[in-house]
């Protein structure tokens, strides 16, 4: 039975993520689930919902970590937190196996790395997401935010831990590898990129070149790394043009369909490929580098996103 902790708290939603919870203890069988937050209040808003109550448990800590607190200072300080109270259950019990939240992004990675600690031998932890291809597969996107500053060694490191997360999650042998740059030409790029080149290119790892940001999602490699700054951008804007054009293509379908012709077909096609391309509802972006599995959700998670992000977490176990 799969052990796994939520944060209830720091999010926008509290409600939706708390409901997710019940709706993960539905749809997933061999999971418990350890609920972190103002106990009575969880209580209150699953009152109403069908689930098994014998595979949720609870920890109980009110205090609530915000985005306007300071990360490091919030994780020393707060101690009562749903966050750290989180961070500690999954540390001090060995059979618990991770901890989703939905909260503060900088105080999720400082308290990961204060509480639970560095795997050995690694400098920088990464924030990776997985992000959906045109041949019907995903390529991993490492770092994706954690890291807005790196050196090239940082690269070559986030390289490798998504490597062998890439071979586990997806059971991928020699997963590819490609490094986010300007022009697929090997001396495209900037300083950072072009030492981080050549460091690729002379490691174990199966180093494919440079990957422009409009062949990340052709499904030609399995790995796109960047630093934290540019990798986060590319994940925002791949999201924002995808949705953009979506609706686009909604409203001149719409716009030129006969009055008398039933268009639900085209709601129904445009909600699903709106679901694919929400990477919120379909999970979080994961830390590697740390000796337990944290999974960050989006501020904004919902009842599906919580679900999804519970078989990310199992899948990755």
């Amino acid at each position: 039975m799969n052990k796994i902790i939520v944060d209830c708290l720091g999010c926008d939603n509290k409600t939706a993520v708390i409901k997710g919870i019940a709706k993960a203890l539905n749809e997933i069988d061999d999971v418990i689930i350890y609920a972190s937050g103002d106990e009575k209040e969880i209580k209150s808003i699953l009152h109403n919902e069908n689930y098994d109550k014998s595979r949720l448990g609870f920890i109980n800590a009110p205090e609530v970590i915000t985005n306007n607190d300071s990360p490091v200072l919030a994780i020393r300080t707060k101690e009562n937190s749903s966050l750290v109270q989180a961070l500690q259950f999954l540390r001090n019990n060995y059979d618990v196996s991770a901890l989703i939240s939905a909260g503060s992004t900088g105080a999720v990675l400082c308290g990961s790395i204060i509480i639970l600690g560095k795997e050995e031998n690694v400098d920088r932890p990464t924030l990776v997401s997985y992000l959906p291809t045109s041949n019907n597969s995903f390529v991993c996107l490492t770092d994706c935010g954690a890291n807005i500053d790196s050196r090239p060694q940082h690269l070559l490191e986030f390289a490798t831990l998504a490597n062998e997360n890439v071979k586990k999650a997806f059971k991928i042998d020699n997963p590819r590898i490609g490094l986010l740059s300007i022009g697929s030409e090997d001396k495209k790029g900037n300083a950072l990129t072009k030492e981080a080149f050549v460091l690729l290119k002379n490691s174990d790892l199966n180093f494919v070149g440079n990957v422009e940001p409009k062949n990340v999602l052709n499904g030609d490699v399995d790995v796109v790394v960047a630093d934290g700054f540019y990798g986060n951008i590319l994940l925002k804007t791949i999201e924002s043009s995808a949705k953009t054009i979506l609706k686009n293509i909604l409203n001149k379908l719409y716009k030129h369909i006969p009055g008398d012709a039933d268009s639900s077909f085209i709601k129904e096609s445009y909600e699903e490929c709106l679901k694919e391309i929400d990477f919120n509802s379909q999970g979080g972006a994961q830390i590697l580098g740390i000796k337990k599995a944290v999974i960050k959700a989006h501020g904004s998670a919902n009842e599906d996103t919580i679900v999804n992000c519970i078989k990310q977490a199992i899948k990755n176990i």
